[in-house]
């Protein structure tokens, strides 16, 4: 299994971590004026190119697209060379990338339903959820994270949501009578600082999955990943969508769970250390409702799903074989 991505993506971190090799791609987007966009149309053209080179060395029976600037040129190599593709899109509304990859797609998975509108060949199949998040318990997770509950998880992002960032920061300095795990990101991390034992502020983790057992609230971004790790772990969120989101689409993935009762919504421009702090604390205080958005949130977990997607990719590899 061979991967390709961006050099400036989080890929380039967590792919070779894994255990993997990746091809990484110097990839820009299109933001910023003609200049900008002339050079950005170059390096995808030399990505394709070299995205044909690599799948002529390696000789896959199929290829994946999961969306990005780095996943286009890879199908369109692929079906430049009839190599069977397939495309994952996360989101309920897709980007441009994925629009554009969707014509060069044999199928595209889908992660919602509702983003079958704007795309063609689709089949609904969930969002690939790591195992540990289904199977990690509670009560391991508080003994290996050291954590005194009831806990509450701030993430706002790999990168951090700064807003968010500030507000939790000053929101939960004072706060001892729960732990408050804020992950702020690398970007916004040496922007925070606590001396309260039981606000821990971290740069990033590896495994979110200790860290969503281990909480009774859940306060975070409504990217895909985010979202389905939640419900994976069947936990009490609090949404704020990122309001600058490409076609708005991180309210419209936070719409498919507070419109089924499973979380709850925090418009962005709402978010100050004040109305945090009392949402959570409203959460912690009723144990009925906490549990109610809980159990739906899990009930929209797509176990099944890496599963769906791994079948889809080995079926078309045997009838190469064939």
């Amino acid at each position: 299994m061979e991967f390709v991505g961006s050099v400036s993506g989080i890929e380039a971190d967590l792919v070779p971590r894994a255990g993997y090799s990746l091809h990484a791609l110097p990839l820009r987007g299109l933001a910023g004026g003609p200049r900008d966009r002339i050079r950005a149309g170059l390096l995808f053209l030399r990505a394709t190119a070299r995205c044909r080179k690599i799948i002529r060395q390696f000789r896959p029976a199929a290829v994946l697209g999961v969306g990005g600037y780095a996943s286009a040129p890879a199908v369109m190599a692929a079906r430049s060379l009839r190599v069977p593709t397939f495309l994952h899109e996360q989101n309920s509304v897709p980007g441009r990338v994925n629009r554009v990859s969707s014509r060069f797609a044999g199928e595209v998975l889908l992660t919602f339903p509702a983003a079958a509108r704007y795309l063609r060949r689709t089949t609904v199949v969930g969002m690939p959820t790591r195992r540990e998040l289904f199977d990690t318990s509670r009560e391991a997770a508080l003994d290996k994270l050291g954590l005194e509950p009831p806990v509450v998880l701030i993430f706002g992002g790999s990168g951090g949501a700064l807003r968010i960032n500030l507000a939790a920061g000053e929101a939960f300095r004072g706060t001892t009578e729960y732990t408050v795990a804020q992950i702020a990101g690398r970007r916004d991390f040496p922007r925070l600082s606590t001396d309260n034992p039981r606000h821990r502020i971290l740069e990033y983790v590896d495994d979110m999955w200790h860290y969503l057992a281990a909480a009774d609230v859940v306060v975070i971004r409504s990217g895909a990943g985010s979202l389905f790790d939640a419900a994976a772990a069947g936990r009490a969120s609090i949404l704020i969508p990122y309001p600058y989101a490409t076609g708005d689409h991180q309210l419209h993935n936070a719409r498919y769970f507070t419109e089924r009762g499973a979380a709850e919504l925090l418009p962005d421009k709402e978010v100050s250390p004040g109305v945090l702090r009392a949402r959570v604390e409203d959460l912690l205080d009723d144990d009925q409702r906490r549990k109610e958005l809980a159990d739906r949130m899990g009930s929209l977990a797509t176990p099944a799903a890496a599963d769906e997607v791994a079948e889809r990719l080995l079926s078309v590899a045997a009838l190469q074989k064939e």
